[in-house]
């Protein structure tokens, strides 16, 4: 426990989105906060890139932390001004301690 407690120094955010509507009744899309929290986060790959695919491919991110409810797919992390959408939770059995989210950095 103590391995994992050291590694966690970056400040993020995570965010789902929600829409509301407007006084003219349009919906807007926007994004409410989830929680705050320190976690771990290590570049993983390139994406297609490395696989000699297309070469605008966004980094992709592997964002470790501690178990908590609420974290789903289709939300985002903001970290150091960058979001990272998640594309994959990974849920190990020998580490219920904490939430491993494979993220994919969007801009726009």
């Amino acid at each position: 426990m103590t391995e994992f407690a050291g590694t966690l120094r970056e400040r993020i955010v995570i965010e789902r989105p929600v829409s509301s509507r407007n006084a003219m009744g349009l919906q807007e899309p926007g994004w409410e906060t989830v929680c705050r929290c320190l976690a771990s986060v290590v570049l993983e790959t390139v994406g297609p890139e490395s696989e000699a695919q297309a070469l605008s491919a966004m980094p992709r991110y592997r964002v470790t932390i501690r178990q908590r409810d609420g974290v789903e797919l289709d939300q985002r992390v903001r970290w150091n001004g960058r979001s990272l959408a998640v594309r994959q939770i990974l849920d190990d059995p020998r580490a219920r301690d904490r939430i491993v989210m494979r993220c994919e950095e969007v801009r726009g």
